[in-house]
């Protein structure tokens, strides 16, 4: 599989996502502090509160209208919106002008448009993938996503406190051209024939979508599986970092560590690792079933986490590092690709609307997590750790069930 051969919308989709995930990188992070300083920190967590729950709403909207209408008028009208709020962002952040009001309407804006493009840019990944090509296009994506992560992160750091219009403009000219990219070389990618089912006497309206959706078991043991292992992503930048700041002191190489460079080194562990290996090893993995791939690949990202939650020990924090990466890199792709063999083709967008929800909900425990870390000892949190991954584990090899890995291609040996 080479991404040559990929249907030209992927390819298309691929490279405008990651200049879009560069986008929101470089300046949702640091909205944070930006708001904080502007309105103080009460005011900053509500208006990012807001932001997340809009974005999810519209997010749920715009699922059901693409399943009705189709992607690409969705996508278009999304990205439009983004293009007109990011020229008011670099405006209302402009040596003419300094609006925080019109930056707060803006920064919302965004990500309701951002709440839009995303179940509908998913759904039309799996409207013209084949089942042999998702394992490639899944581990592409996760690749292209990180390095967006990276460069994004790096791009914030350097110009948002003192050059925020020349970033809020850069962003700007992006989205302008990932707009005529939409217009002129996307193609609709919704089946006729599920199209035509809107003829129908009877129309489900999005209360029926939805409920059809959430009374799907398969999909909310799914669902459930991961809530339990995104979680545990989220608990790396709030009680892990907490956890290294304040009982971290260590030497390596005969250097003295802190917490906080513990904790960045790890990051650029995670970062340069799914960098150099995330497309190869995407490749090398798709000759196993995915039972073996998500065991195994569980089993790992759980250790690694574990271990990151109570060890002061330098060479085994990287040693985890290294651990969790590479379960990452091994489940992340194979859970993008059980969703895509799940959902009904008439709903894609909708189910994919719902899986976003995921995110939110692991978030939200991301941040219990932090709460709970105040008084529990750090062996215990590793332990509820490991019953998270453990939970998660289980719950995915049982959304695996119904479709018993008979559309698979099988491997020369049973990996399971």
């Amino acid at each position: 599989m080479k991404y040559t051969d990929l249907h030209r919308n992927i390819k298309i989709r691929i490279i405008t996502d990651f200049f879009t995930d560069l986008t929101q990188k470089s300046i949702i992070p640091f909205m944070a502090i930006y708001l904080s300083v502007q309105v103080g920190a009460g005011w900053a967590g509500m208006l990012l509160t807001v932001n997340i729950v809009a974005s999810m709403i519209v997010g749920l909207g715009a699922g059901y209208g693409s399943d009705q209408v189709g992607r690409k008028k969705l996508m278009v009208i999304a990205q439009m919106l983004q293009v007109f709020a990011l020229f008011w962002l670099a405006a209302a952040n402009s040596p003419w002008m300094d609006s925080v009001p019109l930056t707060c309407a803006m920064f919302l804006l965004s990500s309701i448009s951002s709440g839009i493009t995303g179940p509908i840019a998913n759904a039309m990944i799996v409207d013209v993938s084949s089942e042999h090509e998702r394992q490639y296009v899944y581990g592409l994506q996760y690749w292209t996503t990180n390095v967006a992560v990276t460069i994004g992160a790096l791009m914030g750091g350097l110009l948002f406190e003192s050059f925020r219009f020349i970033l809020f403009s850069l962003v700007c000219m992006e989205s302008v051209v990932t707009l005529f990219i939409l217009l002129f070389y996307i193609h609709e990618t919704m089946d006729k024939k599920h199209s035509n089912q809107l003829d129908a006497p009877i129309k489900r309206n999005i209360l029926n979508t939805y409920g059809g959706v959430f009374r799907d078991k398969r999909f909310m043991v799914f669902f459930t599986a991961t809530v339990l292992a995104v979680s545990l992503e989220f608990q790396l930048d709030k009680y892990i970092a907490v956890r290294l700041k304040s009982d971290f002191n260590a030497q390596l190489f005969s250097w003295n560590i802190t917490g906080l460079q513990m904790f960045s080194l790890i990051m650029a562990i995670n970062t340069v690792l799914v960098a150099l290996v995330a497309i190869p090893f995407s490749k090398w993995m798709g000759r196993f079933q995915s039972r073996f791939i998500m065991t195994v690949g569980m089993c790992l990202y759980t250790t690694g986490f574990a271990v990151l939650a109570f060890s002061n020990w330098a060479w085994l924090l990287i040693t985890s590092a290294v651990l969790l990466t590479i379960g990452e890199l091994m489940y992340a792709p194979v859970r993008q690709v059980m969703l895509a063999g799940m959902i009904p083709d008439s709903d894609r967008a909708a189910y994919m609307a719902a899986d976003g929800m995921s995110y939110n909900a692991a978030a939200l425990l991301g941040s219990f997590g932090l709460t709970i870390g105040a008084f529990l000892p750090s062996y215990a949190m590793a332990g509820l750790y490991v019953l998270m991954g453990i939970g998660a584990l289980v719950f995915f090899r049982q959304s695996l069930r119904p479709s018993t890995v008979q559309s698979e291609p099988q491997p020369c040996a049973d990996a399971s």
